[in-house]
């Protein structure tokens, strides 16, 4: 397990020094750029078999991608050139066939068309890294329906996201008339013994989802005693 945490991290961090230059990571976003980066690939190690070191390579692939696409949508604000360097860069992983997924989501969320109060991005995400692993066949006969686990886990992101997400004005399923739903459906469905039933042995990824319980846990007491 903790071999394919560090094929992960590393992965990752050569694909974002790689690519800093084509993505235009000024000196003051570098390291938070990286750390993103790092940070993604050892959670999407989780999402690999833990003695397979080609998965986890391609979960540090993955990581990589997903904070690329962050910069050119979050970051850069869906800059023309964004859309082709995506491109560019699945065209450089020979993953090409990826693009697809990865451009109906772009189009979505730049015309803010995403389903289910944007959560539909988890599931989009998931079927995304799992395919580029080559193991979404083998994972969506093990963990069921993937793009309602897909959400779940946009409930985790949302979680750690809220004040960020509350001060840019950006999308999160907690800034919305269903959020103690959401709170509730994560503290139900992803408990410790589903988190273990989905993802096995102790993982970064894990942890994660076991952080984000205890924040949801306290955002929905806050609701409560409002």
């Amino acid at each position: 397990m903790i071999l394919s945490h560090l094929v992960a991290a590393l992965r990752a961090f050569m694909l974002s020094l790689q690519y800093a230059k084509a993505l235009e990571i000024s000196r003051s976003e570098r390291m938070r750029y990286v750390k993103k980066s790092v940070r993604l690939a050892l959670c999407f190690a989780g999402f690999g078999t833990p003695w397979s070191s080609t998965e986890a390579w391609r979960a540090g692939q993955a990581a990589f991608f997903c904070c690329a696409y962050d910069v050119v949508t979050d970051w850069r604000h869906f800059d023309d050139e964004a859309a082709r360097l995506l491109e560019t860069i699945l065209c450089g992983f020979s993953q090409l066939e990826l693009y697809p997924l990865a451009l109906t989501l772009y189009e979505k969320e730049s015309k803010n068309e995403l389903a289910d109060d944007g959560l539909e991005r988890g599931a989009v995400t998931l079927r995304f890294i799992v395919r580029m692993l080559g193991c979404e066949k083998e994972r969506e006969t093990s963990w069921g329906d993937l793009d309602h686990l897909g959400q779940l886990l946009q409930i985790v992101d949302d979680v750690y996201d809220y004040e960020d997400d509350v001060s840019n004005d950006e999308q999160n399923c907690l800034i919305t008339e269903n959020r103690d739903e959401y709170l509730r459906r994560l503290l139900r469905e992803l408990s410790p013994e589903n988190t273990r039933r989905f993802f096995g042995s102790p993982s970064v990824l894990a942890f994660a989802i076991a952080q984000a319980r205890k924040k949801g846990t306290r955002l929905l007491s806050n609701t409560s005693s409002e």
